[in-house]
Protein backbone atom coordinates (compact mmCIF):
# COMPACT_ATOMS: atom_id res chain seq x y z
CA UNK A 1 0.00 0.00 0.00
CA UNK A 2 1.43 3.35 -1.02
CA UNK A 3 1.61 6.44 1.20
CA UNK A 4 -1.44 8.07 -0.44
CA UNK A 5 -3.51 4.92 0.02
CA UNK A 6 -2.43 4.73 3.65
CA UNK A 7 -3.48 8.34 4.29
CA UNK A 8 -6.86 7.69 2.66
CA UNK A 9 -7.28 4.59 4.80
CA UNK A 10 -6.51 6.59 7.97
CA UNK A 11 -9.22 9.09 7.04
CA UNK A 12 -11.85 6.33 7.32
CA UNK A 13 -10.64 4.62 10.51
CA UNK A 14 -13.48 5.04 13.03
CA UNK A 15 -12.66 7.07 16.10
CA UNK A 16 -13.28 5.66 19.56
CA UNK A 17 -16.74 6.57 20.87
CA UNK A 18 -16.36 8.78 23.95
CA UNK A 19 -19.62 10.34 25.09
CA UNK A 20 -19.22 13.52 27.14
CA UNK A 21 -19.14 13.06 30.90
CA UNK A 22 -17.80 9.51 30.88
CA UNK A 23 -14.66 8.77 32.84
CA UNK A 24 -13.34 6.63 35.68
CA UNK A 25 -15.49 6.63 38.79
CA UNK A 26 -14.31 4.50 41.70
CA UNK A 27 -14.17 0.85 40.65
CA UNK A 28 -16.19 1.36 37.49
CA UNK A 29 -14.72 2.42 34.18
CA UNK A 30 -16.82 4.88 32.19
CA UNK A 31 -18.03 4.07 28.73
CA UNK A 32 -20.73 2.12 27.02
CA UNK A 33 -21.65 -0.81 29.28
CA UNK A 34 -23.45 -3.05 26.82
CA UNK A 35 -23.30 -3.21 23.06
CA UNK A 36 -26.80 -4.04 21.87
CA UNK A 37 -25.52 -4.64 18.34
CA UNK A 38 -23.76 -7.79 19.55
CA UNK A 39 -26.89 -9.23 21.13
CA UNK A 40 -28.64 -11.35 18.56
CA UNK A 41 -30.94 -13.82 20.29
CA UNK A 42 -33.23 -13.18 23.26
CA UNK A 43 -34.66 -16.16 25.16
CA UNK A 44 -37.19 -16.11 27.99
CA UNK A 45 -36.65 -18.89 30.51
CA UNK A 46 -40.20 -19.75 31.60
CA UNK A 47 -41.10 -21.06 35.05
CA UNK A 48 -37.76 -20.05 36.56
CA UNK A 49 -38.41 -17.38 39.19
CA UNK A 50 -35.64 -17.89 41.76
CA UNK A 51 -33.89 -14.52 41.96
CA UNK A 52 -31.27 -15.81 44.44
CA UNK A 53 -29.47 -17.62 41.64
CA UNK A 54 -26.48 -16.25 39.81
CA UNK A 55 -24.62 -17.25 36.65
CA UNK A 56 -23.87 -20.92 37.34
CA UNK A 57 -27.42 -21.89 38.34
CA UNK A 58 -28.99 -20.01 35.43
CA UNK A 59 -26.56 -21.72 33.05
CA UNK A 60 -27.58 -25.13 34.36
CA UNK A 61 -31.27 -24.21 33.95
CA UNK A 62 -30.61 -23.08 30.36
CA UNK A 63 -28.92 -26.40 29.62
CA UNK A 64 -31.66 -28.47 31.31
CA UNK A 65 -34.79 -26.67 30.11
CA UNK A 66 -33.74 -25.17 26.79
CA UNK A 67 -31.35 -28.00 25.85
CA UNK A 68 -28.73 -25.61 24.51
CA UNK A 69 -25.36 -24.10 25.22
CA UNK A 70 -25.17 -20.29 25.21
CA UNK A 71 -23.68 -18.86 22.03
CA UNK A 72 -22.02 -15.53 21.38
CA UNK A 73 -24.69 -12.80 21.49
CA UNK A 74 -27.33 -14.83 23.36
CA UNK A 75 -29.38 -13.10 26.07
CA UNK A 76 -31.49 -15.07 28.53
CA UNK A 77 -34.28 -13.32 30.42
CA UNK A 78 -35.51 -14.54 33.81
CA UNK A 79 -37.93 -12.79 36.11
CA UNK A 80 -39.50 -13.06 39.52
CA UNK A 81 -42.91 -14.61 40.05
CA UNK A 82 -44.63 -11.20 40.13
CA UNK A 83 -42.56 -10.06 37.08
CA UNK A 84 -41.21 -6.99 38.91
CA UNK A 85 -37.57 -8.15 39.06
CA UNK A 86 -36.04 -8.87 35.67
CA UNK A 87 -32.57 -10.25 35.05
CA UNK A 88 -30.84 -10.54 31.71
CA UNK A 89 -27.84 -12.83 31.35
CA UNK A 90 -25.79 -12.13 28.25
CA UNK A 91 -22.95 -14.20 26.86
CA UNK A 92 -20.07 -13.41 24.57
CA UNK A 93 -17.27 -15.83 23.84
CA UNK A 94 -15.23 -14.62 26.81
CA UNK A 95 -17.64 -13.72 29.59
CA UNK A 96 -21.12 -13.69 31.07
CA UNK A 97 -22.84 -10.48 32.17
CA UNK A 98 -25.79 -9.91 34.46
CA UNK A 99 -28.20 -6.98 34.21
CA UNK A 100 -31.03 -6.48 36.68
CA UNK A 101 -33.91 -4.07 37.11
CA UNK A 102 -36.65 -3.94 39.77
CA UNK A 103 -39.82 -2.21 38.67
CA UNK A 104 -42.34 -0.35 40.85
CA UNK A 105 -45.49 -2.11 42.04
CA UNK A 106 -48.08 -2.44 39.30
CA UNK A 107 -45.64 -2.30 36.39
CA UNK A 108 -45.05 -5.55 34.53
CA UNK A 109 -42.09 -5.96 32.22
CA UNK A 110 -43.65 -8.88 30.37
CA UNK A 111 -47.23 -9.00 29.23
CA UNK A 112 -48.97 -12.38 29.13
CA UNK A 113 -51.55 -12.59 26.37
CA UNK A 114 -53.80 -15.29 24.97
CA UNK A 115 -53.88 -16.18 21.29
CA UNK A 116 -56.68 -18.70 21.13
CA UNK A 117 -55.54 -21.63 23.26
CA UNK A 118 -51.89 -20.49 23.18
CA UNK A 119 -50.19 -18.34 25.82
CA UNK A 120 -48.04 -15.60 24.30
CA UNK A 121 -45.39 -13.73 26.27
CA UNK A 122 -44.80 -10.24 24.89
CA UNK A 123 -41.93 -7.90 25.74
CA UNK A 124 -41.81 -4.47 24.17
CA UNK A 125 -38.40 -3.29 22.95
CA UNK A 126 -38.76 -0.09 25.00
CA UNK A 127 -38.90 -2.28 28.11
CA UNK A 128 -35.71 -4.12 27.14
CA UNK A 129 -34.04 -0.73 26.70
CA UNK A 130 -35.24 0.19 30.22
CA UNK A 131 -33.17 -2.65 31.64
CA UNK A 132 -30.13 -1.73 29.59
CA UNK A 133 -30.21 1.94 30.64
CA UNK A 134 -28.84 1.40 34.15
CA UNK A 135 -27.43 -2.10 34.43
CA UNK A 136 -25.83 -3.47 37.57
CA UNK A 137 -22.35 -4.31 36.39
CA UNK A 138 -21.30 -7.80 37.42
CA UNK A 139 -18.48 -8.15 34.89
CA UNK A 140 -16.07 -5.60 33.54
CA UNK A 141 -14.35 -6.11 30.20
CA UNK A 142 -11.23 -4.08 29.59
CA UNK A 143 -9.92 -4.16 26.05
Amino acid sequence: MGWDSYQQWLAFVPKEFKPPGFGSYGREVGGVMLSVTGLNHFYYVRDFTDMRCKHSRVLSVIRERLHREPNDGDVFIVMSRNRRIVRMFSFDNRSYSLFEKKFVAGYQFMKVERNGADTVYRIDWKDVVLILENPIVKTLKIR
